[in-house]
């Protein structure tokens, strides 16, 4: 172990640099290692890493009520917004347009539902509606890769200053588009960085000849339709969550909260792909030795998932014996399993299922540490072609519905349930 001065060079060939915020207790433990020769174990065993992490923080602005009600339908759920209000024990409604006057008068009643509001946006650009998948880091590394990412600076930058809300068009089309760090943050499961950039989507749209104007006609007479093409520019939100106590690297790619861009299987593959880099790159500069394997393969666990009685299936896609494929989906608070027509389909072809999607919704008030009217939801996405695959792989799992970071480590602990 040397150093340079500025950098600590915990194992050969990894240098990481000492924060300058840090607490008393780990500010102590890195001039040990920086003064004393010692190895890797000794290294893991001398720092409490969840006791002495000081996470570096990106100040919340002064958000003012408009700008934050005004914006809230792009940031968060109807849902949510009308839980926070009950939880108050204020007056809710069933429309944006008529919520947003409600959050207005009762913020000037309750001056504490902004700061819930906010909390709740921070909330879900953390953990909230995310394509999540999940590296397995080894015991040996786990302290090292903890400090790793809770020794991340967040640069001055618009973007930046702006969190939690969005910058402006303008300030979006300077933006370069690469994953930039907006907070570092801290729970009690683990720690974890959350990354904002431009993303450019493309929305098309088909137009009949029916809808031709009199210029279209003449220039495309034959043509039954056009596709317009549109690119759009929106700031997404992704984040890398480190879980210390199971030992998984979370990689969260935003899906966003926008009904104008719907991401397709390669967009998020993109955003997965894009996200494995960062970390990569990160890691392997502060922790020597550390590989990021695949992440963990989603496919096989869809059976577990349907057979936990703990939570309601809210979707199912699978193939029965005679090939037939079938994908059933429930939009109320129901449980397929228990609805009629798919009791019935089950029981006749004697659950003989091969399933390759699914997904199984749990309420908050059964998660320990979780909150009344939260619904964390996972999905493991999944096609026949998946099925047919001679080695079907889902790298990630979509999640929805969570409301706190009690929320997140549920679903950590369902899936490492499955896994066994």
């Amino acid at each position: 172990m040397t150093t340079d001065g500025k950098n600590l060079v915990i194992v050969p060939g990894a240098s990481l640099p000492v924060p300058q915020n840090l607490d008393s207790e780990l500010t102590q433990a890195l001039r040990y290692l920086r003064d004393t020769p010692t190895s890797l174990a000794s290294l893991t065993d001398r720092i409490d890493v969840g006791k002495a992490l000081a996470i570096t923080k990106s100040p919340l602005q002064d958000i003012t009520t408009e700008k934050l009600v005004d914006n809230l339908e792009n940031y968060l759920g109807l849902h949510s917004v009308q839980q926070i209000l009950r939880s108050l024990s204020l007056i809710s409604a069933r429309s944006w347009s008529e919520l947003k006057a409600v959050v207005k008068s009762g913020i000037q009643q309750k001056p504490e539902l902004k700061e819930k509001l906010i909390d709740a946006l921070v909330m879900q650009q953390a953990c909230d509606l995310k394509a999540v998948s999940y590296h397995v880091v080894p015991a040996s590394f786990v302290k090292l890769v903890e400090l790793a990412i809770s020794s991340v600076r967040v640069p001055d930058s618009e973007i930046a200053v702006a969190y939690p809300l969005r910058i402006n068009e303008e300030q979006l089309k300077q933006d370069n588009g690469e994953l930039k760090p907006v907070r570092v943050f801290q729970d009690e499961y683990g720690c974890g960085i959350v990354l904002s950039r431009k993303r450019v989507f493309t929305i098309s749209q088909d137009i009949g000849s029916e809808n031709f104007n009199s210029a279209l006609k003449e220039q495309f007479p034959d043509a039954d339709k056009i596709v317009a093409v549109k690119s759009v520019a929106r700031q997404t939100f992704d984040t890398l969550y480190f879980n210390r106590e199971a030992g998984l690297l979370e990689m969260r790619a935003d899906i966003m909260r926008d009904a104008t861009v719907v991401q397709t299987s390669k967009q998020m593959d993109k955003s997965n792909t894009d996200l494995k880099i960062y970390s990569s790159r990160l890691l392997s500069g502060m922790v020597s030795g550390l590989l990021l394997d695949a992440p963990i393969n989603m496919f096989p666990l869809t059976t577990k998932v349907y057979a936990d009685k703990s939570g309601a299936i809210k979707r199912l896609g699978f193939v029965t014996d005679t090939d037939s494929v079938k994908r059933e989906t429930m939009k109320a608070g129901v449980d397929l399993r228990d609805e009629l027509f798919h009791k019935s389909g089950a029981s006749a072809i004697d659950h003989k299922m091969s399933i390759f999607e699914v997904a199984i919704q749990w309420h908050g008030d059964e998660v320990v540490g979780g909150v009344k009217g939260s619904k964390p939801e996972i999905h493991i996405p999944g096609t026949y072609r998946d099925y047919v695959n001679l080695n079907p792989r889902t790298d990630y799992i979509v999640v929805k519905g969570v409301r706190t970071f009690a929320d997140a480590n549920f679903i950590v602990s369902k899936i490492n349930s499955y896994r066994t």
